[in-house]
Formats: structure tokens, C-alpha cells, sequence
């Protein structure tokens, strides 16, 4: 699998790179905490995107989906 992020800092990309090549959440959890205190806000916003991107990958929106998605946005 990849994903793309567009906009990020290069020390963002090399976190994102860092984060992706962990084998497990504890390892990308042991690696955010290990790091310096002003790269953990960076890679912790970098790790939630990581996230977002994987489940847009994998989300379907089917229309019935949309039109419940309208029915409460109206509301």
C-alpha cells in the first residue's frame, strides 16, 4: 500500500518516511516519544494524516451513503 501527502515540511516527509517504517503502533508510539519535544507535535500531526489517508483509501461511499449523509446535513 501507499499514500500520498502533499504539503508537508521536509522534516515532516522524513517523519512520515520514519513513521512508515515502523513494524507496529507501539514501535511508531515508542519512535514519536523518543523524539526531540518540538519533532513530536510534527510527527504525532504526520502519523493522524498517515491515518486519514489509509481510510480514505478504503472508504466507499455508496449513494445510499451520500443520501443519509444529506438527510442528516439538512436536518
Amino acid at each position: 500500500m501507499t499514500i500520498e501527502l502533499h504539503g508537508l515540511t521536509d522534516r515532516q516527509y522524513k517523519l512520515a518516511d520514519m513513521i512508515w517504517n515502523c513494524s507496529s503502533q507501539e514501535d511508531v508510539e515508542r519512535f514519536m516519544q523518543a523524539l526531540p519535544r518540538d519533532y513530536q507535535q510534527d510527527a504525532r500531526t504526520v502519523h493522524t494524516l498517515m491515518i486519514a489517508a489509509v481510510m480514505d483509501q478504503h472508504m466507499e461511499i455508496t449513494e445510499d451513503v451520500k443520501e443519509l449523509i444529506r438527510s442528516i446535513s439538512s436536518s
